[in-house]
């Protein structure tokens, strides 16, 4: 009789450490939320201070993992020429918001464009009132790959993406 109590207390605890592992794999996951939006390297030389209403160019230039792959999909030309992988980066450009906002809070999209190069400028960023602000955008770098099998029928389709938040704080005078 204490045989299958043993096994029974035995399987129960096996049991019961596994549930606990996933739990925290689930934890470690939802803590390292805001780091997945740091993941490729940037600049960004929009000026620190500017005036209010006037519209000012900034350039963001950025690297990628993907760049050793792929370059961005673009009209003709040697990043179409492969047909097992295809690249695109888009850029999301939000309207400012006062620098006392955190970062979960909603932001509204102003514009969205495709990137074709590593280097690119924002245009028209103007702020319509004085104090301090924070210009928020998103690099978005989609990468898909295919898979095909011996006789030439498509057998996989994996997604990859990276993504930057570019923030920057900025004071508004007049």
């Amino acid at each position: 009789m204490t045989k299958p109590l043993i096994a029974l207390c035995l399987c129960i605890s096996l049991f019961s450490c596994k549930k606990e592992e996933k739990t925290n794999n689930v934890d470690t996951n939802t803590e390292s939320k805001e780091e997945s939006y740091n993941q490729l390297n940037y600049t960004f030389n929009l000026p620190d201070t500017v005036i209010v209403n006037k519209p000012y160019q900034a350039t963001i230039e950025f690297k990628s993992d993907f760049d050793t792959i792929i370059d961005p999909l673009q009209a003709g030309g040697a990043a179409l020429e492969d047909p097992t992988k295809d690249r695109l980066i888009t850029f999301y450009h939000y309207k400012p918001v006062k620098s006392t906002v955190k970062s979960n809070e909603n932001l509204i999209l102003i514009d969205s464009t495709f990137v074709l190069n590593k280097s690119f400028q924002v245009d028209n960023i103007v702020f319509k009132e004085k104090g301090e602000f924070v210009f928020c955008g998103l690099i978005l770098d989609k990468m898909r790959y295919q898979g095909y099998n011996e006789q030439g029928i498509l057998s996989s389709v994996r997604f990859e993406r990276l993504k930057q938040q570019i923030r920057k704080k900025v004071v508004v005078v007049e």
